[in-house]
């Protein structure tokens, strides 16, 4: 017994030897990598050390164990030259200090992180991505983000809601397939799927993604029509203050006929922004108010306050919590339609007016943790309370609470990223709006992505996802017992892509996207009236699925002082039991969310964008065209009865639209020009021009059937760190239309004044 005891101690005092020996000779080396030109952290970089890969934090610091005093590291981030030096270790605790990563001026490439949720180089990306960066808002004084929509390539916006490529047409405030993300986590209102534009902080933004085609693999039922990610500014430890306060008058309306009053609508507000890091700390702040107390239209007013706050706090090199809040009240009067065509167009029907009142409290807690191996676990959460009180029976409250985990670990010595997580979306919902009762909405979705890189030329991604919906509520709608119609669906998804560099900066791409989208309680269950329409709730609505699939081929260049891309897309489109609103007439007139069928849009679309230098002038353009073909699958004699044209073409699409926009900067000074052109919109509900209750459609709509182009232009002055912007907006005073029976503001002048300390 005493012989076994031995052994024993004999082979434990081995074992603690070896175990020390081995933990003493491993080295703990560490480093922070950054911008050798601002000093601000490169986060996410790849670092190959020893034929051994890892990857640096959100903050550019990294550290890694190795058992040699011999090192040899490699560190490589897109639009960055590689750095690569050998080390002899000479303490266990080794700190590199500060590496200092230089752009490469040869590189064309832009940072996008909206197609994979990590950061890669667009050119590289499998679906078409369009970037709007700051200084474009900037310029063109984007007060509200929707004024953005319609100067982006591609993308439509109409009434409210946006569309990618004809995906959707007018759907009265409900159901969207473009989710539209801030900073990641989804900003749509749950219960109507509607993205209430005024919660975007424009202030804040550093970046605008559009990502074109199905993306419910990765982002859920919202997002098959495409995504629209917006990225806001990050602490830096240089203080950041921007100061801005505008004012704006309209115009009168160039048709004499129209002009409602003498005096000149107006508006004016102020933003301020600060952004700081505070040791561990990094606190971005900013406070928006817009005063609009004379709208262009006749006895409408607007008034928006908002104010957020972002917190980010390191507990460690590998742990960061943090806690983004919104608070915002957006209060007017407004008209759905017109009283007729020609001197009540910018008057409201004495009955298509409503008071709104909304208050929108947003809090988001997420936590982020990083492996030493390269991994990264997020917890992103998000509690969303509306509170709407409208006129005409329309209120509602919506409280949701949105939770997601993702894991995502990039395995750089073989070329492969994966990600996956868990979703979970739950709402409940109390609204006169949807016949005074209450409504619990749930969302649940896995997913999981793959993309592999072979021969440093292809990219392969693949991925799919599972999603669960249901809705629950009450038994009986106006006297009708529909407790059989609350169905729990389940469907998989899937998506696949490729992306060849076929020459140094030609990369060709092809993508196949499935979507899945659950109807949203607004489409299924409003029941409210509008001046003389009706809404009625339709609980017999059912999902919809279908895919979009692209060929594309993207060519950046660099000619002497220019660099910029020339991108080309082919694309379709197909949507079974696609869900559109329809205007109807039995007995009464009202519209109702319906299956309106299966549908195909093929199109194609050309985008481009460049930067360069003409002696000391700067010169940036962007630009593109998009061409559709939007029609019904199943065209028949019930779909001809509710068109206003005899031949097969969905409703409310532009099958020609073209956005272009340039500037040019001499020192202090710059000059902008841009415009936008929507062809005609050769179909509506064929209702509306028979002017059962909205006059002066029918004849609108002959009289504009050309199409429409809007110019835009700018002058700046900056000195020292003032910048004084003077902007004209429809600049020859065009009046248009992009849906029946409401128009577009009048030319209006804005004066802005911009302070800004970075």
């Amino acid at each position: 017994m005493k012989y076994i005891n031995a052994k024993l101690i004999f082979f434990f005092i081995f074992q603690m030897v070896f175990f020390i020996t081995i933990s003493y000779s491993q080295y703990n080396v560490r480093g922070k990598i950054v911008d050798s030109a601002t000093g601000e952290p490169l986060s996410f970089a790849n670092i190959k050390y020893n034929n051994k890969i890892t990857t640096s934090n959100n903050n550019g610091i990294f550290h890694f164990l190795i058992d040699t005093k011999n090192l040899h590291l490699e560190i490589s981030y897109i639009g960055y030259l590689k750095y690569v030096s050998d080390y002899n270790i000479s303490t266990k605790e080794f700190n590199l200090g500060i590496i200092y990563l230089k752009e490469d001026a040869k590189t064309l490439s832009e940072i996008t992180v909206t197609s994979g949720k990590y950061k890669k180089a667009i050119e590289d990306v499998t679906v078409s991505i369009e970037t709007i960066k700051p200084s474009f808002l900037e310029k063109n004084n984007t007060l509200n983000f929707a004024n953005l929509l319609e100067k982006i390539p591609g993308v439509n916006y109409i009434d409210g809601q946006a569309n990618i490529r004809g995906g959707s047409g007018f759907s009265y405030g409900a159901g969207s397939r473009v989710l539209v993300l801030f900073d990641n986590i989804p900003a749509l209102q749950f219960d109507s799927a509607y993205p209430n534009w005024s919660n975007i902080p424009v202030e804040t933004i550093a970046k605008v993604e559009v990502m074109k085609g199905a993306g419910s693999a990765l982002y859920g039922s919202a997002a098959m029509n495409g995504v629209i990610n917006i990225l806001s500014i990050y602490a830096k430890k240089k203080p950041y203050l921007k100061l801005k306060t505008f004012a704006s008058i309209y115009d009168q309306p160039a048709d004499p006929v129209k002009r409602w009053s003498d005096s000149l609508p107006y508006k004016y507000g102020f933003s301020a922004v600060y952004a700081k890091k505070i040791k561990k700390l990094d606190l971005v702040s900013s406070l928006y108010f817009k005063n609009e107390p004379r709208s262009y239209k006749k006895d409408c007013f607007g008034q928006i306050a908002r104010a957020t706050l972002k917190l980010d706090y390191h507990v460690s090199d590998a742990l960061n919590i943090g806690l983004h809040t919104n608070l915002n009240t957006d209060k007017k009067i407004t008209f759905f339609y017109w009283k007729n065509s020609t001197s009540g167009a910018y008057v409201g029907d004495s009955l298509a007016y409503s008071l709104q009142n909304k208050q929108v409290y947003i809090f988001d807690p997420h936590i982020y943790y990083f492996t030493k191996k390269g991994g990264k676990h997020i917890f992103q959460s998000r509690i969303y309370y509306v509170s709407n009180d409208v006129t005409d029976n329309k209120s509602n409250t919506s409280t949701s609470v949105y939770g997601e985990y993702q894991y995502q670990k990039q395995f750089s010595n073989i070329g492969l990223i994966l990600t996956a997580g868990a979703v979970h979306n739950f709402a409940l919902t109390e609204a006169e709006l949807y016949g005074d009762t209450i409504f619990i909405a749930q969302n649940t979705g896995f997913y999981a992505q793959a993309e592999k890189k072979f021969w440093k030329k292809l990219n392969i991604v693949a991925g799919a996802r599972y999603e669960i919906n249901s809705v629950s509520g009450p038994k009986v709608i106006e006297g009708e017992d529909i407790s059989n119609k609350y169905k729990k669906e389940s469907k998989p998804i899937f998506r696949f892509g490729a992306n060849y560099k076929l020459f140094p900066f030609t990369n060709i791409r092809a993508s196949w996207g499935q979507g899945f989208r659950y109807p949203a309680i607004a489409e299924k269950f409003t029941n409210a009236l509008s001046g003389n329409l009706l809404i009625l709730p339709n609980p017999d609505l059912e999902s919809e699925t279908g895919y979009t699939a692209e060929i594309g081929i993207r060519q950046g260049y660099k000619i002497l002082n220019f660099k910029g891309f020339a991108d080309l897309s082919v694309f379709q489109s197909e949507y079974n039991n696609m869900i559109e609103f329809n205007l109807k007439y039995k007995g009464r007139l009202f519209f109702t969310a319906e299956n309106i069928g299966n549908t195909i849009i093929k199109g194609s679309e050309f985008s481009t964008g460049f930067t360069g230098k003409i002696a000391d002038i700067d010169i940036r353009a962007m630009g593109g065209y998009l061409y559709i073909d939007p029609k019904y699958k199943d065209f028949n004699d019930e779909v001809k009865r509710n068109l206003s044209v005899d031949y097969n073409i969905l409703k409310y699409r532009y099958k020609h639209s073209f956005r272009f926009d340039t500037e040019l900067k001499y020192k202090s000074f710059l000059l902008g020009f841009g415009s936008f052109y929507n062809s005609y919109m050769k179909a509506v509900d064929k209702i509306l021009e028979q002017e059962i209750f909205i006059k002066g459609v029918k004849q609108y709509r002959k009289d504009h059937r050309y199409g429409t182009n809007v110019y835009r232009m700018r002058f700046g002055i900056e000195y020292k760190n003032m910048e004084l912007l003077f902007n004209i907006d429809n600049l020859f005073n065009k009046e248009y239309s992009v849906r029946p029976g409401l128009l577009e503001a009048p030319r209006s002048f804005t004066l802005s004044l911009t302070y800004n300390l970075k």
